[in-house]
């Protein structure tokens, strides 16, 4: 018998790469497209989504033809099939078999009958790939779930069928194009530098091959440039507007809400010319340095929203994915917030941000009321202060930093706007800062807050209206995402 490498050998999206290669691929990521390795095509947004590939490997391919025809045949979906024949208890065939090839998915027709696996797993390793493993005896499965787990303690997707139908199933799933495939989405700042946020493990080609998003960036000059050729004749009625459908314009001066407004008919306006999806601004960078002469984007970013565009505050770049994602799903605006607290006695999270939509309900529904408010009590910006429906069930989570998995956690409001003592709160000399708290507040009622509080996936969380577990576990399914969440996804009571 031919000698076992037990080195692991590891696959990227779309090549089976050589065991030579190793070092040379954890050299490269997150940056650099494995050897052979699509680097997702075009640079331009609105690109066509990528052909995925499935490659099955199984001991009897007259056994799975049926199957193997189904695949073929699923509606709306051309899935390039490549089908193997291995030995499973020959690992360094198996291994042989599969390098250089292309895949996307990975189906392992399972054999009827086996003792033991042996090394393959630790052969495969973590392959970068979903892998759908199909047993071919239902009724004695222990060694077949144990190959299963293996791989997944490798790092490996693993989806476990005792059907051929149930594999079709999840196949179909997993074939889905990506629900964020070609979108493209504009940031305005230094790349993966955020002021409050920054992302230096990320790059464009690791966005787009995790997510189907291109992301482009643009100077705070460069805007600042386009800021001041924006005149007030097109931000006039959109300033009126907003201060006649405010229950209050408490602190910020006409002046205040029009430059707001003119930095809104410049936003919308380069989402219409260059066909963005999202955009995003180092807003919080201005804080540092007023020299910029830009206004706070948070009334800008507010009408985005409820206009159906993912507006990200901070350049954070896991937050705009996010929120594309949630709003994707849910066709709702999102409510992008900092995570300030977890009270694990009362299971609940405070959640808090300048900026909120007022159609947190759907397009169709009434605006939540709403005050006109500075930003943080500094005589500066404008920030819409709504007041969120308390019994309102909503989700709240956030890609994980390598967007390899995603925080996913429902709740329901209990206090869905700040007390007088909240509003009154001690300022920070840091920040400049009069009132410590962001305008808009609130506390979610969460099931297991001490799960929720180790697994925050960052400074911001996203929150959206309703609870859409099926259809966000279907697409995150599909983009090779896992989910971290509470053991019971129920809504819980107050």
């Amino acid at each position: 018998m031919p000698e076992i490498n037990h080195k692991r050998m590891h696959v990227g999206r779309r090549d089976f790469i050589k065991t030579t290669a190793i070092s040379s691929m954890a050299a490269a990521f997150p940056g650099k497209a494995f050897p052979g390795q699509s680097a997702g095509g075009s640079s331009k947004g609105g690109t066509a989504a990528t052909k995925k590939k499935l490659l099955c490997l199984t001991e009897s391919p007259a056994a799975f033809e049926k199957l193997m025809e189904s695949i073929r045949s699923i509606p709306g979906i051309d899935l390039p099939l490549n089908t193997i024949t291995v030995n499973f208890q020959k690992p360094q065939e198996v291994i042989q078999s599969i390098q250089g090839k292309e895949a996307d998915i990975l189906l392992i027709c399972l054999p009827r009958s086996i003792f033991s696996y042996g090394v393959l797993p630790d052969s495969m390793g973590n392959l970068g790939v979903p892998m759908v493993l199909l047993a071919q005896n239902p009724d004695l499965i222990l060694i077949d779930t144990n190959f299963a787990a293996a791989l997944r303690a490798n790092g490996g997707n693993v989806l476990f069928a005792i059907s051929q139908p149930q594999a079709l199933e999840m196949l179909k799933t997993l074939a889905s194009p990506r629900i964020l495939e070609g979108k493209r989405a504009l940031i305005f700042g230094r790349p993966f530098d955020s002021t409050s946020v920054p992302a230096h493990n990320l790059n464009e080609d690791y966005v787009y091959k995790r997510t189907g998003v291109r992301i482009q960036y643009r100077s705070m000059e460069e805007l600042k440039q386009l800021f001041d050729r924006t005149d007030e004749a097109g931000a006039r009625n959109e300033a009126e507007r907003w201060k006649k459908e405010a229950t209050a314009v408490v602190e910020p001066s006409d002046k205040t809400i029009l430059d707001a407004c003119r930095l809104y008919v410049l936003l919308r306006s380069m989402i219409e010319k260059e066909g963005l999806s999202a955009v995003s601004i180092d807003c919080l960078g201005m804080l540092f340095n007023r020299n910029v002469g830009l206004p706070y984007p948070c009334l800008s970013f507010a009408r985005l929203r409820d206009e159906g565009f993912t507006a990200a505050c901070e350049a954070d770049v896991c937050g705009m994915l996010s929120s594309m994602f949630l709003e994707e799903i849910s066709r709702k605006p999102s409510f992008l917030s900092n995570v300030i607290s977890v009270n694990l006695q009362e299971s609940n999270a405070v959640l808090s941000h300048c900026v909120a939509p007022l159609k947190m309900m759907g397009p169709g529904a009434s605006p939540l009321p709403y005050k006109l408010r500075d930003y943080h009590g500094m005589g500066q910006g404008v920030v819409p202060e709504v007041e969120f429906p308390v019994g309102m069930k909503v989700i709240t989570g956030a890609f994980s930093k390598d967007l390899k998995s995603f925080v996913l956690w429902p709740g329901k409001i209990q206090i869905g706007t700040k007390t007088e003592a909240l509003s009154n709160s001690s300022p920070s000399p840091n920040t400049g800062f009069r009132r410590m708290t962001c305008s808009n507040y609130l506390e979610v009622r969460i099931k297991n807050a001490d799960r929720f509080l180790q697994n925050i996936a960052g400074i911001h969380h996203i929150m959206i209206e309703g609870n859409y577990l099926k259809a966000m576990a279907d697409a995150l399914l599909a983009m090779n995402v896992s989910i971290i969440g509470p053991t019971d996804f129920a809504t819980p009571d107050l």
